[in-house]
This record gives C-alpha cells, sequence and structure tokens, in this order.
C-alpha cells in the first residue's frame, strides 16, 4: 500500500486533480462534513464455490438482483460480493487470489464447509430461500446505515492504473470502535463453464486493495474521513466490466455499517 499524505492543503489538491497517495493518517473533517447524505444500500456476501451444485440457485438469485430485475424493493441499492472456497478443489476464481479469499472464509464463521453460505451486512442471511432472502434483504433497504461511503475513481484504461478518493462520514449515533474498511475489486460477467453447470460469474472477488483484514481507521459522530489509494488492475481482469466496492465493518461483530460501489471506468 502507498504511503498516506494528510493536510488540509493536499486535500484540496487531491480533490481538484485526483492524484494523491494512500493515506494512514485520515483527514477528518467536521464542519461541515464531506458527506451528508444517507444511506440504505446494503452489501450481501456469498460464499460460493464452481462445483458446488446448491449454490446454484443461491448465485441464479443474485443474478437476477445484479441485472436488476426487481428482485428485491430496490435492486440498484443491493451491493454483491463473491468469495469462492475451498470446499471443492480446483475452483479458478478462489485459485486466482488465495491470500484474500482464505482471509473473507476465516473471518466469516463455516464459510468454507458450508456453500452457500450467505451474509447481509455480517449477519448470516439463512439457508437459500427465495421468500426469506428478500424479506431480509428488504427490511435492511428501509434503514440507514450509520456511515455513508462516497466515492470518486480516476482511471487511466492504458497503464490499467487507477485513484480512488474514499470519503466515509457518521452520519450520527454512538462511537464506533475497532473499525475497518475495505476496497475490493469485483469483475463481472467471466465466462467459464464450471463442474455445477454455471457459465457465467458476476460481482467475483479477484482482489483486496486493502490488506486482507481490512484497513483500521476511527471516525465519530459528524466526523468525515478522507482517504485515497493508488492502484493497479491486472491484466486478465477486465477493466471494462469490473467494480471497485468500498464497505466498512466492525472487526468484533462483523456487522458492515456503510457500503458504496463505483465502476471502475
Amino acid at each position: 500500500m502507498k504511503n498516506f499524505i494528510s493536510g488540509a492543503t493536499v486535500f484540496l489538491l487531491c480533490l481538484a486533480f485526483y492524484s494523491c497517495e494512500s493515506n494512514d493518517s485520515p483527514i477528518i473533517t467536521t464542519t461541515p462534513p464531506v458527506v451528508n447524505v444517507i444511506s440504505n444500500k446494503v452489501l450481501v456476501e456469498l460464499f460460493t464455490n464452481t462445483s458446488c451444485i446448491p449454490c446454484v440457485d443461491a448465485n441464479q438469485y443474485l443474478d437476477a438482483v445484479h441485472d436488476l430485475q426487481g428482485v428485491t424493493g430496490n435492486d440498484t441499492n443491493v451491493i454483491i460480493l463473491r468469495m469462492h472456497t475451498t470446499l471443492f478443489a480446483g475452483d479458478p476464481f478462489y485459485l486466482y487470489n488465495i491470500p484474500d479469499n482464505n482471509a473473507r472464509m476465516t473471518y466469516y464463521p463455516n464459510s468454507a464447509i458450508v456453500n452457500p453460505r450467505t451474509f447481509l451486512l455480517g449477519t448470516f442471511l439463512g439457508n437459500f430461500s427465495t421468500a426469506p432472502w428478500t424479506n431480509k434483504i428488504n427490511e435492511k433497504l428501509l434503514l440507514t446505515r450509520p456511515v455513508t461511503v462516497a466515492l470518486s475513481n480516476s482511471y487511466n484504461t492504458s497503464t490499467r492504473s487507477g485513484s480512488l478518493n474514499v470519503r466515509i462520514a457518521q452520519d450520527a449515533g454512538s462511537n464506533f470502535t475497532g473499525l475497518v474498511y475495505h476496497i475490493a475489486v469485483a469483475e463481472n460477467d467471466i465466462q467459464y463453464t464450471a463442474p455445477n453447470g454455471e457459465t457465467h460469474f458476476s460481482n467475483t472477488l479477484r482482489d483486496l486493495i486493502t490488506p486482507p483484514e481490512g484497513q483500521p481507521f476511527d471516525i465519530g459522530s459528524g466526523q468525515t474521513n478522507t482517504y485515497d489509494q493508488n492502484y493497479t488492475i491486472p491484466g486478465e481482469v477486465n477493466q471494462a466490466l469490473t467494480d471497485l466496492i468500498v464497505f466498512v465493518q466492525v472487526v468484533s461483530t462483523r456487522e458492515v455499517i456503510g457500503v458504496e460501489k463505483v465502476k471502475l471506468q
């Protein structure tokens, strides 16, 4: 990870030119906050495997959400991230990035031995069933998150490198402890004929730009933290079909308290 640069002057230059390095010492502002729009977006994390037959129905359900087919009350606000596991050997999406997939499997209980294993804002969603999943997602979509994430991305398709400006604002409520934020690279519409019969894969974790366990930070009510993260995208990832997903998580409880995504280009 790049060294972080802080300071009001550098922050203003970052906003103007999108050219800052990553920032381990966040810029914190309180009057006025950089982000003041309340968000009710939700994160669904699915652990799956290309040889897992029971995973097919869950994946197809999330595919329909991803394709904005009106599955939930607001498919646009449902952000999906899928991790591939060691449940069966040979999953190419697990093998592509073993450390990051392992980190997420270790963090969530039983996700390496039971698939599909799905978490809504960090809480187990239950075994797949269309109506219960939809009802639970809709319940969370009606509520606002205590933290808002706003993203501004600058990306060069020739060099396959970019700079992501991340603004995290706590809108209200008590202070949280033990927070991390993750920046995930998720590729969509990957074509692959899998042993379980699936042929295309979306929201597939390709990389965690932040450390596998997340980037620790602190924030208080009414504050906004700003971070700038430089990154590169590997040549085998389709940059035209890739998203950057940023989410804030309470390490001890696994609760996701804010999430946002932006297209790579």
